[in-house]
């Protein structure tokens, strides 16, 4: 949907802290470090396909939304490395279209879609699912690095440590040289394409974007890319007919400026040793325990694991905390803080546009992969699945508006129904500071963003469980809760009795 009229808010919104956790748009080109200085870039003003060093043309992959750059770049680099595949299939084969992680806790409250959650770990399972050997670099400076690698690692993902400039322009030459583009993150305020200019009339940089290199000319000092990302948000939102992101030259000066800011993360795709095994007996029991929310599945080896709701439970346990007394729950643990009024005020506001937008991904991303999905698994029957999985979309379409991630940041432009009917219990909290006079006129309309919440919980554990009619789950997820619970209880036993017959007298 695209927003017809503008609203300007009256409330003047704080930004949460930085303590207290509040991610509810976390968008494509956000930027989140503002700079003084103007941000000066070789602005392309012509856009033309360079003739020097460049791979053969694959099929440009637009992502046609904010937020899903780094899977449309994967699609591409998926084409090139040997896998016919769309941007629906990507969203259908890495399981993001069925996966959901919500965090809600003392003062953080934390929602993703999956294609926002987590990208290095699905990356590798849509590698090794269709036989293509995954890396994925990372600069030395990148924040945690070792700990990172050591995760990464543990899951069986190849790193590669880059150390500055040169080893990453050797990267690309390398991979560039073998036939295949190198996908990296960059900032996008150093990008070439007129989409970018709010960055650069700001000062702004930081944000996060995934683009291939195609092509490199050391004469020239220039690479060639393509920008999945351009037309995906603003006034000038469409599809790019004049093709400013494909094969577009950006120079090294940029280049490097922009993709030093994102530690010099990269990533290739080269074509591996053909899967022993089918894609379905693959693919089917890893879209079962996403749906239904195994965050073991999720989050290996991590916390994250035990404090988060994903997959259906996510979205049922959202929709006990999008309800009058939900809200009022998290609003209490910000009792006494500083402009406490206004900064609640901001904080609801908050929740209804991150709620609209990070849902908004997760159908767009949903819907499509629904398609996609029994073309990909050819050799099952997926009717009951598709069936029950279509029974979100009605929920999901309630909630959704475009408006949001089309126009990242500026609140004016969210036309959304979530997101509007939240603004206005922001503005009338702001107004009179009593959140049950602010909350009552609103019951009925928070109870039905949340019925349609649960609602998408039930498709998902219909569709799931549909799966596991087919894949059963395995004994120690099935049961392994209650093993340990009850090997927790033995050991229990076992100390009480050893200090009971400790204490009792020697005969």
């Amino acid at each position: 949907m695209i927003p017809h009229s503008i609203r300007t808010p009256e409330l003047t919104l704080l930004k949460p802290s930085s303590v207290t956790a509040v991610i509810l748009v976390v968008l494509l080109i956000m930027p989140i470090v503002a700079d003084e200085s103007t941000v000066f870039i070789e602005r392309q003003q012509s856009f033309t396909k360079a003739d020097e060093v460049l791979l053969p043309a694959q099929d440009y992959v637009w992502q046609e939304i904010n937020g899903f750059c780094a899977w449309a770049a994967t699609t591409m680099a998926m084409q090139y490395a040997g896998v016919d595949f769309t941007l629906y299939d990507v969203f259908a084969a890495s399981t993001i279209g069925f996966s959901f992680a919500y965090f809600q806790f003392d003062d953080t409250l934390l929602m993703f879609p999956g294609a926002l959650y987590s990208q290095v770990e699905p990356t590798q399972f849509l590698a090794d699912l269709y036989g293509v050997n995954y890396t994925l670099y990372v600069g030395d400076t990148t924040p945690a690095l070792e700990q990172n690698v050591q995760v990464w690692q543990s899951e069986g993902i190849q790193v590669g440590i880059l150390e500055g400039q040169t080893d990453a322009f050797d990267l690309m030459r390398d991979t560039i040289d073998r036939g295949y583009p190198l996908l990296i993150s960059i900032d996008p305020a150093w990008l070439p394409a007129y989409d970018y200019d709010f960055l650069r009339a700001e000062g702004l940089e930081g944000g996060a974007h995934g683009i291939l290199i195609v092509g490199y000319n050391d004469t020239e000092g220039s690479a060639t890319i393509l920008d999945p990302g351009v037309g995906s948000f603003g006034e000038n939102f469409g599809y790019p007919d004049d093709g400013r992101g494909n094969y577009t030259k950006i120079t090294y000066t940029s280049l490097n400026t922009g993709w030093s800011n994102r530690y010099y993360i990269s990533n290739t795709f080269t074509p591996g040793t053909p899967p022993t095994t089918t894609v379905d007996s693959r693919l089917g029991p890893m879209i079962r325990d996403k749906l239904l929310g195994v965050g073991s599945i999720y989050s290996p080896n991590s916390p994250n694991a035990l404090v988060g709701k994903f997959g259906e439970v996510g979205f049922r346990q959202m929709s006990k905390d999008i309800t009058t007394e939900g809200l009022k729950s998290f609003l209490s643990v910000f009792d006494g803080v500083d402009d406490e009024i206004n900064f609640k005020a901001s904080l609801l506001y908050f929740i209804g546009l991150g709620l609209e937008a990070q849902v908004t991904l997760q159908y767009l991303s949903y819907r499509t992969a629904l398609v996609s999905l029994p073309s990909l698994m050819s050799e099952t029957d997926l009717s009951d699945f598709v069936s029950a999985g279509d029974d979100a979309l009605p929920a999901f379409e309630n909630i959704v508006d475009n408006s949001s991630l089309i126009f990242p940041g500026n609140m004016s432009q969210s036309m959304g129904f979530v997101a509007n009917t939240f603004l206005d219990i922001a503005e009338a909290f702001n107004a009179s500071g009593d959140i049950d006079t602010t909350l009552a006129p609103y019951e009925s309309t928070l109870d039905s963003i949340s019925a349609d919440l649960l609602i998408i919980a039930d498709s998902w554990r219909a569709a799931g469980n549909a799966l596991a009619e087919i894949w059963p789950k395995d004994f120690l997820t099935v049961y392994g809760p209650v093993l340990a619970f009850a090997v927790g209880g033995v050991s229990v036993l076992i100390i009480v009795v050893v200090w009971w017959m400790r204490k009792k007298p020697s005969q």
